[in-house]
C-alpha cells in the first residue's frame, strides 16, 4: 500500500527542516517534487517506510 502525504503538516519543501529528505532517500523514486510540493508516484511505491521513518514533520504515513 503507497503512502500518504498530509499537505498541512508537510508544508512544501521550503519549510521542510530536512530540506526534501524524503525524496533524497526514496530509491525508488515514488517520491517526487512538483512546485515545491513532495507528490507520490503510487506505482513506483514499494512499501519500505523509510520516508515514513524520516520526515522530520511526520507528514508521511500509510492510509
Amino acid at each position: 500500500m503507497p503512502v500518504t502525504i498530509d499537505t498541512e503538516k508537510c508544508g512544501k519543501i521550503e519549510n521542510c527542516p530536512g530540506e526534501g529528505l524524503c525524496i533524497k532517500i526514496c530509491e525508488q523514486g515514488a517520491l517526487v517534487e512538483e512546485n515545491g510540493d513532495v507528490v507520490l508516484v503510487p506505482e513506483n511505491c514499494d512499501d519500505c517506510d523509510l520516508c515514513i521513518q524520516n520526515c522530520p514533520n511526520q507528514a508521511i504515513s500509510k492510509s
